[in-house]
């Protein structure tokens, strides 16, 4: 099951990435190991579970959501459409992924960065519910 489709920079190409590929990319294969930004737990890779119902243990499908916002100038606040279950965030400023608690607050709904957005800046916020 594919989860992510990414744009490659060389070829323009989109390629399709499931979740656990997304997870060896961002991970430690050699140790088998993915840590939390902050530092508070590591998970091992091959303990990943499928949670789509194809193939895992949990027959509950994740609801994925992805919001991308327009018209950035000025604003510093933005509201989400749902409240996203946590640890499953990814919130992306012109193509970076930004740290929550570092550079950006999440109340409920609502992201809160520390300075304003420009006209040319994009806000993209992928997440479960």
């Amino acid at each position: 099951m594919a989860v992510f489709s990414l744009r490659s920079q060389r070829t323009g190409q989109y390629k399709e990435f499931s979740l656990l590929e997304i997870l060896k990319l961002l991970g430690d294969p050699v140790n088998d190991e993915i840590w939390l930004d902050d530092g508070e737990d590591v998970f091992n890779l091959s303990s990943f579970q499928d949670n789509s119902g194809s193939g895992g243990t949990i027959s509950t499908p994740l609801n994925w959501n992805m919001e991308n916002f327009a018209q950035l100038a000025g604003q510093s606040a933005f509201t989400l459409q749902r409240i996203p279950a946590p640890p499953v965030l990814m919130v992306m400023l012109n193509g970076i992924e930004l740290r929550r608690n570092a550079d950006y607050q999440m109340d409920g709904t609502r992201i809160q960065l520390p300075f304003a957005l420009n006209a040319q800046d994009s806000l993209q916020c992928i997440y479960t519910y």
